[in-house]
Parts: structure tokens; sequence; C-alpha cells
């Protein structure tokens, strides 16, 4: 059975590549109707952040990649404590690896080294003059068994390495990189357990895949040279190589990887923007991979289906910002006018900071009248709350001599013609359902001959009146939701 493996570190900082190779991990398994697992790879303490679990669960949830097994959380509950190769958060799995460890020194694939930080600086020093690669000198390697453990059991402190055989060649046919193979004589005698009980990335990641039996692993290309080591690891646990698929980097369109110097990265940081999780993990389907014709809108399930490892480009994806805030255009159009006020109501309640429009939104029973105006408009799920704030406020007015195609009236005529209009409203119905629209759009014109401004001018006029920006939803309709008595006082508020 295939069984694949998503094992980010709990950093408190989910890149958005990271969720790239779990979308790519998780379809793999549910293609072939595998396991996707969870593990989470927290043994380098000093970079953990409280929460930092829950934030991964989390993010998973949000778009939709259920793991099988993996820590059982509120967010995600599993049966037997995440399943049958619990727990799957590497530190509590220390003893595993240092029992492993120990299999490997007993089988002589690995062995105790007790050289200390100064000497190892100053070979490395040393090395680095003459111009050689830094590698461990193996100075070690060939110590008795049990006189080194006579001295582990006096307290002295030791590390666990790798001993790397002489004279092979190591490779593998990677899914997206093709054969590479690498020299043995050029891979270092790494460190497999640390001094303080702590395994090394290559121990516990080769010792977890083993025990939970992960037959594919795809990654990023960063992870590429560790292969060498990774190989000889699972040779030596008796353990039939997964197969592997290392992608490539992303690029920012700046160039250089994608990081957060140059634009957000991270998966709240975009969601809290905005963007949608469906156009986001849409926009990374394509991100490396591509399907047999030009179809670019894929659910995860139509995903799973059509997925392959064959189809992964090796180059480097640009990571286009201006298609991913189309693609969200796009999704944003697709929802039924209830599901748009679904996702702005949901986005409200998690990421908007405006307390005063936050408790507005979340309490207006007419909020899908208002949405109809501007789904067809926006790009992003804040836009619209910063697209309907007139409605709940009255927005300053900006200066007529700001704002392009106004500016070269008079204010004092261009007051004029708002003050007539304000005497046009109070003449309509104060049911706005029996204005007509043609009335409306015939008695601006009308006023717009009257004081020598152009029709568009005078349209514009209102809608910096009423709106306060040269920017909003369909003016009239605008109005109508407003009511009479709103629009005649803001009409008055400019005299």
């Amino acid at each position: 059975m295939v069984r694949t493996r998503f094992a980010p570190s709990p950093t408190g900082y989910i890149h958005i590549g990271s969720i790239r190779t779990a979308l790519y991990s998780y379809a793999y398994a549910k293609k072939h109707g595998g396991t996707f697992i969870l593990r989470i790879e927290d043994t380098d303490k000093k970079r953990e952040m409280e929460g930092g679990v829950e934030d991964i669960v989390k993010a998973l949830k949000v778009f939709g990649l259920d793991f099988d097994e993996g820590p059982s959380t509120p967010l995600r509950k599993l049966p037997g404590n995440g399943g049958p190769y619990s727990p799957y958060i590497q530190s509590q799995r220390l003893d595993i690896y240092k029992g492993k460890a120990e299999e490997l020194v007993e089988n002589r694939k690995a062995y105790y080294c007790f050289c200390s930080e100064e000497r190892l600086l100053e070979l490395r020093e040393k090395q680095q003059k003459e111009g050689k690669k830094p590698m461990y000198d193996r100075k070690c390697r060939d110590l008795d068994i049990q006189e080194s453990r006579k001295k582990i059991a006096d307290g002295e402190k030791y590390v666990v390495r790798l001993n790397v055989p002489s004279g092979r060649k190591l490779g593998i046919d990677d899914k997206v990189m093709g054969k590479v193979s690498w020299d043995s004589d050029e891979v270092d005698d790494q460190v497999l357990l640390k001094s303080d009980g702590f395994p090394t990335y290559h121990l516990a990641v080769v010792v977890d895949d083993v025990i939970m039996g992960v037959t594919h692993i795809t990654r990023g290309i960063e992870w590429l040279a560790s292969v060498p080591k990774h190989i000889l690891l699972f040779e030596a646990f008796g353990y039939k190589m997964p197969v592997m698929a290392h992608m490539p980097v992303i690029l920012d369109p700046a160039g250089g990887k994608l990081s957060k110097r140059k634009g957000t990265v991270s998966v709240e940081d975009f969601l809290k923007q905005g963007y949608l999780s469906e156009a986001l993990l849409n926009f990374l389907m394509l991100l490396g991979w591509a399907p047999d014709d030009d179809r670019e809108f894929f659910s995860l399930k139509e995903f799973v289906k059509v997925f392959s490892l064959e189809r992964l480009n090796r180059a480097s994806p640009v990571f286009d910002r201006l298609k991913l805030l189309w693609f969200n255009g796009e999704y944003i159009r697709k929802y039924s006018t209830k599901d748009f006020a679904k996702k702005v109501l949901d986005w409200t309640r998690e990421y908007c900071d405006d307390e005063k429009m936050k408790k507005a939104i979340l309490e207006d029973t007419d909020l899908t009248a208002k949405l109809e105006l501007i789904q067809e408009r926006i790009v992003l799920l804040s836009e619209a709350v910063t697209s309907l704030q007139f409605f709940y406020e009255r927005m300053p007015v900006p200066d007529t001599k700001t704002v392009k195609g106004i500016k070269r009236y008079e204010v004092s005529n261009l007051k004029k013609a708002v003050v007539d209009y304000a005497e046009v409203i109070s003449r309509y119905d104060d049911a706005t359902s029996q204005w007509t629209h043609e009335d409306w759009e015939k008695n601006i014109r009308e006023l717009a001959d009257k004081y020598k401004i152009k029709h568009g001018d005078m349209f514009m006029m209102i809608r910096l009146v009423i709106c306060g920006s040269p920017i909003s939803p369909p003016l009239y309709e605008s109005l109508v939701i407003l009511g009479k008595q709103e629009v005649l006082e803001r009409l008055e508020n400019f005299r």
C-alpha cells in the first residue's frame, strides 16, 4: 500500500511552499488508495514555537488535506492516539531513536565519537586552510565498541556517527530530478545522535520512515544532498528505499527564492489578506505540476484523480502573485451569493482588525444585498470590508481638487449642484423600492446640464459625497440600500 508523509517542524510559520509539498503527498496517497501521514519533526527545540503543532493541523484542515495518521489534536481527533505508529511527534520518540542508533553501532553501520567541539573546530579550520572539504577525519571510527561503552558508562560525552563506506556509488532515480548519484568518499560521517540524546534529522527521518512503512517521499530539493546518507541508513535497517520526488525551489518574480523579505509567504498571512483557501490550493496545484491539457481549475477531488509524480517539472516555478490574485477573483465570482456571504462572514470573524466594521458586518441582516453589488468587482475577501464601509459609516468627502475630472470645477458650483440634487431626492417616494433607475439617471443628467458639468463628472460628484470615494459599488443600487433619509442627510452635510 502507498504510504506518504508530510513532516514539518512546528516553528509557528507555515510557508506556502510547505502546503504544496503536503498537497502533492496527499494527492498521491489518495489517488492510489493509500495513507497520508502527518509527522511532527520537533527535535530542534530552539526553533519550536508554542502552538506550532496546532498551527500545522489548522493549516492542513483549512486546505482540506486531512491526514489519516498523525498527532491527535482538538482540531483533528484520531483514534488510537493518532494511528498504529504513535506517537507521531519526534520529541516523544527519543527512546526509539536511541535504540536504533545502538542497533547501527552494534552492526558496525555507525560508531561512537568522543571528539570535543574544540578538536572538531580545529580540524575544520585546518581543512579549510588547505582548501579541502570539511569532513570528519574518522578518528573514533575504529574504537573498540566495549571500550567505548565503558567510557559512556563513566559519563564521557559522545555522539553517534554514520559509518560511511569507501569507494561506493550511491544513487537514486528521482521522480523529478531523474538519475542522481554520489561518490561515498565525498559523504561525511554524519552525526546521527547528538550528545544531548536527541537525534539529528537524518536518523529521525529515516527511522520514522522505516517504522511507519513510508513508500513515497515528496520533499524540497534542499534535501537532495542528504539522500546518500539516507540510502545508507535505509540499507542498514534492511528497508527498501522509498520512491523519492525532490521538488525544485519556488522562485520569487523578483528573483531568488520565495521569501518573506519579498512579500507574503506564510499561509496565515495569505488568508489574512483575503485569499481563499480553494484559490490558493488550485494555484499551488499548478506550481510545478501540469495536466496533460490546458485546464486550470481543479477541485481537490478532481486534482487527486489526475495527479502523477511523473508530471512534476524539474524547472523551478515562479510564484506569480498576479496570477494568484486572478485565481482568487475567479473563485469569488464562482460562488453563489449565499456562499460568498458565508466566506465574507467567516473572513470578517477571523481576520478583520476593525472592530467597528466587524460588528457592523456580522450583525447586518441585509448583508447579502450589499454583497451582490461587489461580488463581481473584488478579488480579495478583505476588499469586501473596505468596499462596504460607506454603508455603515459616513465617509469624509475627498478634496474635489484631487479627483480627476472633478478638479476642473469650482467647489461652489459643485456644492450648488449637490444641494439641488438633495432637493430632487426629497421629492422621491420614501420607499426606495418605488424609485426607478431611469428617473434617477435623468434627474442627475438634467442637473449636470444646468450647472455645465459633464454627465460623468456629476455622477462622480454624487458618488464622492455618498460613498466618500471615486470607486464604489453601483451608485443607484447603493442609494436604494442606504434609504432616502440617509442619502438626504449625506447630501445636505456637503453644504
